[in-house]
């Protein structure tokens, strides 16, 4: 399917370039990226580097969901084939992700369930786990990283299409939507907290450590500020 240069654009606005190969790329093996992330943000802790990863990453889940409900599609790339790139912005060391016009997949209406799983499990709990091999990292520090961004992004869904994102929330609940995972990140995260609540007070049950890289402050609704 043709990715409009609408959806081109609007991605760009999330860190996701298609097309184009990062000016400054990280490696693509695990371990090597981990090194060169606690260079970037700047921190010696292998932990606290895959959670900045994984807060970063966020942006690309909440694109693809965006992709996913408003061009019919979404990025079906192998986790192996994603490309990170370094970037800055106002003096912060952020992260960029470069796919494939020629990975975008086009879904047949009613078939979202397929895209949200491949782009949770296929994609997220992948890297995931390829990560977690080589730092002590809570899993669930690296899903609310991830899962705080897509909250935010179906608060603003609700009050524009509110059945739509009635129904995909009864799916994201689901514990058997989460397979192989043993029960859905989503319900351990904010369980049936509604999603005005969510985004208006503390939700998080771990800290992101962004408190610990040196450009980065502690965050508002932090759970452990001290």
């Amino acid at each position: 399917m043709h990715l409009p240069m609408a959806a081109k654009q609007a991605l760009q606005m999330q860190s996701v370039i298609v097309d184009r190969s990062p000016a400054h790329p990280f490696s693509s093996n695990p371990e090597v990226l981990i090194e060169e992330l606690k260079d970037w943000c700047g921190t010696q802790n292998n932990g606290v580097a895959v959670s900045y990863f994984f807060r970063q990453i966020a942006l690309f889940v909440t694109a693809q969901f965006s992709l996913i409900h408003q061009h019919g599609g979404y990025f079906e790339t192998p986790p192996e084939k994603l490309r990170f790139g370094r970037m800055q912005n106002y003096g912060l060391p952020l992260m960029s992700f470069h796919v494939e016009s020629a990975d975008f997949v086009e879904i047949a209406a009613g078939q979202r369930s397929e895209a949200f799983h491949y782009v949770l499990i296929g994609q997220t709990s992948a890297l995931l786990e390829q990560l977690r091999r080589h730092a002590k990292i809570s899993p669930i520090t690296c899903w609310e990283n991830v899962l705080g961004s897509l909250v935010w992004y179906y608060a603003t869904l609700q009050q524009q299409h509110p059945r739509i994102a009635a129904e995909d929330i009864d799916w994201l609940m689901d514990d058997q939507n989460w397979e192989p995972l043993r029960k859905s990140q989503w319900r351990n995260f904010i369980g049936t907290t509604q999603l005005e609540r969510a985004v208006s007070g503390p939700m998080r049950k771990t800290c992101c450590l962004y408190k610990e890289l040196p450009v980065f402050g502690t965050c508002t609704f932090c759970p452990q500020p001290n």
